[in-house]
């Protein structure tokens, strides 16, 4: 009898834990979306493709530090320069793409693409959300550019999505260690990829959509 009572309990609180959680779902579910879900930004300017042509572009911009009647600083765009850097730190990552992209918003800059799951590690390497992706996704990466010394910065990845769903925090070390640069350079953080620049820059900054690099003084 009282274990009959008891399972009436129990079924009346899931009923009423259900009906608050329902009531209240305006409170914890965009919590909840925003904790797995990963958005591309609301976008104030078109996403632009990266290419081999942006990175020639860049390289040249970039070259004009060095002259000794060259610029401070130059500007290049974000998809130049992705096309310039992280195409080589991320290897073979955006190969099955023909049409990756990139842009900045609010000092951050996004690259998306498609992807083999192969070249991320495998499904395994993404934990228990592996069941849930094809061979092949789209890809998002968000990040900040920081400057490490002269001659190298980093790309500290802030988001990873893949499909949508935000690959969880553990595993963005371990993709940054897979995409990046070996060995591994002194002073990158854990969950960034390390961008080699020319001795002749300095620094640089995020800033109006663009990225600005300056001329070393030295």
């Amino acid at each position: 009898m009282f274990g009959c009572i008891g399972k009436i309990g129990c079924g009346l609180l899931l009923i009423v834990l259900g009906a608050v959680g329902w009531a209240t779902r305006g409170v914890w579910l965009p919590k909840v979306r925003a904790a797995i879900t990963a958005d591309a930004p609301a976008k104030t300017q078109p996403w632009a493709p990266i290419t081999a042509a942006g990175a020639a572009r860049a390289k040249q911009r970039i070259a004009s530090l060095d002259r000794p009647t060259g610029p401070a600083f130059v500007n290049v765009d974000a998809a130049d320069f992705a096309a310039y850097v992280l195409g080589a730190a991320l290897g073979n990552v955006t190969a099955v793409d023909s049409a990756p992209e990139a842009i900045i918003e609010e000092g951050t800059l996004y690259v998306r693409t498609r992807i083999r799951l192969s070249e991320l590690g495998g499904k395994e390497s993404l934990g228990p959300l592996a069941r849930m992706f094809n061979d092949t996704e789209s890809l998002l990466i968000a990040g900040r550019l920081e400057p490490v010394r002269e001659g190298l910065a980093q790309f500290r990845l802030t988001e990873v999505g893949i499909r949508d769903l935000k690959v969880p925090t553990a595993a963005v070390a371990k993709l940054a260690a897979r995409w990046g640069t070996r060995p591994r350079p002194a002073g990158v953080a854990a969950t960034a990829l390390p961008l080699p620049l020319p001795p002749h820059v300095a620094d640089l900054r995020i800033a109006s959509g663009k990225i600005t690099l300056y001329k070393s003084t030295q």
